[in-house]
């Protein structure tokens, strides 16, 4: 026997799960260019403990994004408007830790401790953003206490 079984969701749920999948896709776009332009500088750097100092950061990265992508496929976000995450990447014109630590600051750090204000953030998603961000705060200090190592044998 098969039972069908329909929910009915309100106006202002509606309008709530919209907001969440946009403000979603919103920051896996900007963490994916951030990442692609973190790579595009390890790439480039001749500098081989700084090139892996700056992977580390992407790995992190990709592993946050591929978690943020999870919760827009679990809540079915495909039905809004695709966003396309390779439009505008900015590559950074960075050489050293510290401008990589200001650019992962300015990015990262802020962006999801404004994410964590949102007051229409659900709580297993505001758990998920506070994760991410502990773990965005420990490899920005790795890389500070990089660039401080490198700097005090210098």
């Amino acid at each position: 026997m098969l039972a069908m079984l329909f929910v009915t969701i309100s106006s202002k749920e509606a309008e709530e799960y919209a907001y969440l999948c946009i403000r979603l896709k919103k920051i896996m776009e900007k963490i994916h260019n951030a990442r692609k332009s973190l790579e595009a500088i390890a790439d480039a750097s001749f500098d081989k403990p700084f090139a892996k100092c700056v992977y580390m950061l992407t790995s992190e990265s990709l592993q946050c994004e591929n978690e943020i992508r999870a919760q827009i496929n679990s809540l079915n976000c495909d039905n809004l408007e695709q966003t396309d995450y390779e439009k505008e990447i900015s590559v950074k014109t960075v050489s050293n830790a510290e401008d990589v630590c200001n650019y992962f600051e300015e990015v990262y750090l802020k962006t999801y401790k404004k994410l964590l204000k949102d007051k229409h953030l659900i709580e297993p998603l505001k758990n998920l953003i506070e994760n991410h961000l502990q773990s965005f705060m420990w490899m920005f200090t790795q890389v500070k206490l990089f660039n401080d190592v490198k700097t005090s044998a210098n």
